[in-house]
C-alpha cells in the first residue's frame, strides 16, 4: 500500500464531482464530504458516521484501545485492526458468523490516513461550506459515536438524524437511512 493520506482522497473525488452533485460519505467518507462542501460549489452533502475535523474531539475509550497500534502507525505501516478491536467498535450488534465474515474480507489501513484520523489533523472551516449538509449517526455506533455526530453536525449548523443500527453495517433498518437521505436530498 502506497503511503497514502486523506487529502489523496479528497482531491480523487474533488476531481469528479460539480455544483451538480450531492456526495454521500460513511466514515472517513463523511469527512471527505466536510472537505468538499468547504473546497468545492457541490449543490450538498450526506455523512454518514462521520470522522470529526479538527476541532470536534471524540470521548470515550476507543483512543486508548487504539493505542496499541500506535508503533505502526509511528512507522508508517500499512496494518490491519485484529478482530476483538474491529468487533468492538465497528461490528457492535452484528451476528457472530456474519462479523467474522465480514472481518476477513476487511483489507490492511493506510498507517498515515489512520494517524490523521486518530489525531483528528484535518481542518475544515465551517465559513467556507455553503452548502446544506446532513449528518447521520447510528446509536450504537462505538466509532462514530452519536453524540460526536451531533457536535459535528452543530459545526456546520447542519441537519442532523439519529438512527438505530451500529458504525459499519444497517441491517434491519437501512430503508430507514435511506429515506432520511431521500428526503434530505428532495428539499435541495
Amino acid at each position: 500500500m502506497r503511503k497514502v493520506h486523506i487529502r489523496d482522497y479528497v482531491d480523487k473525488v474533488k476531481a469528479m464531482v460539480t455544483e451538480d452533485d450531492i456526495v454521500i460519505g460513511h466514515s472517513m467518507g463523511g469527512l471527505i464530504v466536510q472537505k468538499l462542501a468547504e473546497e468545492t460549489g457541490i449543490k450538498g452533502g450526506v455523512a454518514i458516521c462521520s470522522a470529526a475535523p479538527k476541532g470536534v474531539k471524540f470521548r470515550g475509550g476507543i483512543v486508548l484501545s487504539s493505542a496499541k497500534y500506535a508503533p505502526k502507525v509511528i512507522m508508517g505501516k500499512p496494518f490491519k485492526e485484529d478482530y476483538k478491536y474491529v468487533r468492538k467498535y465497528m461490528l457492535v450488534g452484528v451476528k457472530e458468523e456474519d462479523a467474522r465474515s465480514i472481518y476477513e474480507k476487511l483489507e490492511e489501513e493506510s498507517a498515515i490516513v489512520t494517524y490523521e484520523l486518530g489525531m483528528n489533523r484535518i481542518e475544515v472551516d465551517e465559513k467556507k461550506v455553503n452548502c446544506p449538509l446532513l449528518f447521520i449517526a447510528t446509536r450504537d455506533d462505538k466509532l462514530c459515536a452519536p453524540e460526536l455526530v451531533k457536535r459535528i453536525a452543530e459545526k456546520y449548523n447542519a441537519e442532523y438524524q439519529l438512527h438505530d443500527g451500529c458504525h459499519h453495517f444497517f441491517y434491519d433498518n437501512w430503508r430507514d437511512i435511506a429515506e432520511g437521505i431521500h428526503e434530505f436530498i428532495t428539499k435541495l
